[in-house]
């Protein structure tokens, strides 16, 4: 049976420290990761005033091998950045164990991190690797999941649920409509822009995983 987490992971044990060390004015939330042996890649929003110096940072880490602004607001942008893969580092025992990160928001000292493992021997041995490497972690929540599937079966992140289903219960998409977009991104304490690309991006996973069927 899968196991759900949550962690507190020094921001040097992760991804982007150095970037947030020289821009420490950027607060980040990651919204997916796909990871293979040799590469992490992070999908992330990162919000503030100082966008230019921390796209510099990340362009002068040397373990960054590409980065892509996928959507640009007036307060917030959307990124796709491929580091590198290095062995001892929370991300490579998350990559390795085949661990899913499903949400992960650093304050610039630490990063809280929610893992999905694929079954208990897997949490054993991220915690074993994380040892054997002299990694620092606090484990602070673990539960069994009794959907396990649920968090991954139509690849709808964490935030774009969240999202979804505020709107819904907003009243949001009744017909007529009973509250506003920016209604519901005030609920979020989000921007209109960044809640309506949540909708669009949660709705497209939700119908590509549910009523297409290839074949």
């Amino acid at each position: 049976m899968s196991v759900l987490t949550e962690f507190v992971v020094p921001a040097e044990e992760f991804i982007l420290h150095e970037t947030l060390r020289r821009v420490s004015a950027i607060h980040v939330e990651i919204e997916r990761v796909v990871a293979d042996s040799e590469y992490v890649t992070p999908y992330f929003w990162a919000s503030g005033e100082t966008f230019e110096s921390f796209e510099r940072a990340l362009e002068d880490d040397i373990t960054v091998e590409s980065l892509t602004v996928l959507e640009e607001h007036d307060d917030e942008r959307f990124y796709r950045v491929s580091w590198r893969q290095r062995t001892g580092t929370v991300g490579h025992a998350v990559s390795k164990l085949k661990a899913s990160i499903l949400e992960a928001t650093s304050d610039g000292k630490n990063w809280f991190l929610k893992l999905l493992f694929p079954s208990e021997s897997s949490l054993t041995e991220f915690h074993d690797y994380c040892e054997n490497y002299d990694l620092s972690f606090q484990l602070t929540r673990l539960y069994e999941s009794r959907h396990p599937n649920a968090f991954g079966k139509y690849e709808v992140t964490p935030k774009q649920r969240e999202a979804l289903v505020t709107a819904l219960d907003s009243g949001y998409f009744n017909v007529p409509r009973e509250v506003t977009l920016g209604h519901v991104a005030g609920e979020l304490d989000i921007s209109p822009n960044a809640l309506s690309t949540r909708l669009r991006r949660g709705h497209a996973n939700l119908i590509t995983n549910t009523l297409r069927h290839d074949g």
